[in-house]
């Protein structure tokens, strides 16, 4: 689902499917399907950092709203754009329930601990999102054809350890390949299997 949304979001607007996904694709995608995007406000405070949050309102689009911060650090890119495509993936997924359940909660607050999806699922709503994060950025045919040639005339074959000599390097060359971070590369090859602890 979150290849198809991409990657013929991608086609429709820019002619092919480009990798990496730009992040004005994203934001053009909220855009689309959100009432509103709001990258102007200021999220966090002493106790908690917030990147990004999802306003859900029954009958309604939802309203996306991401720190401001994230777009005034350059440095910050890679949290940007998974922060993006997290909220985004609660306006794909989660639009419908509200709408079809009138679900009373209220904004629906992404920390920064939610945005990768880990082992143990808490919340599912930030499960799926942070799924949806990684395979909107990192579509799972883009990401088997990078692991492919990776391996392309190497001894050793998938699966591999996270941290082996094979491991390291693949995390960091999916990263560049996608324009992500090192940690969400890592999770994203895990989720389809080339990786291990």
């Amino acid at each position: 689902m979150c290849e198809e949304t991409i990657t013929s979001f991608l086609r429709q607007h820019f002619g092919f499917e480009r990798i990496p996904v730009p992040t004005e694709a994203v934001t053009m995608l909220i855009e689309r399907d959100a009432a509103d995007l709001d990258l102007a406000t200021n999220l966090s405070d002493d106790m908690h950092e917030v990147f990004g949050f999802t306003q859900f309102e029954r009958g309604r689009k939802p309203q996306v709203t991401i720190a401001r911060e994230l777009w005034e650090q350059r440095r910050r890119n890679n949290r940007l754009r998974t922060t993006l495509t997290h909220e985004y993936g609660h306006v794909m997924l989660h639009t419908w329930l509200y709408d079809k359940y009138g679900a009373a909660r209220g904004p629906h607050r992404c920390y920064w601990q939610s945005l990768l999806p880990t082992e143990r699922v808490v919340d599912w709503f930030e499960w799926q999102a942070g799924y949806a994060s990684g395979a909107l950025l990192m579509p799972e045919s883009f990401a088997r054809r990078a692991v492919e040639a990776y391996f392309q005339g190497r001894s050793e074959g998938p699966p591999v350890a996270k941290g082996s000599p094979e491991g390291s390097p693949l995390c960091q060359r999916i990263s560049l390949a996608f324009d992500v971070s090192v940690d969400a590369a890592t999770v994203r090859l895990k989720q389809l299997r080339y990786l291990t602890e």
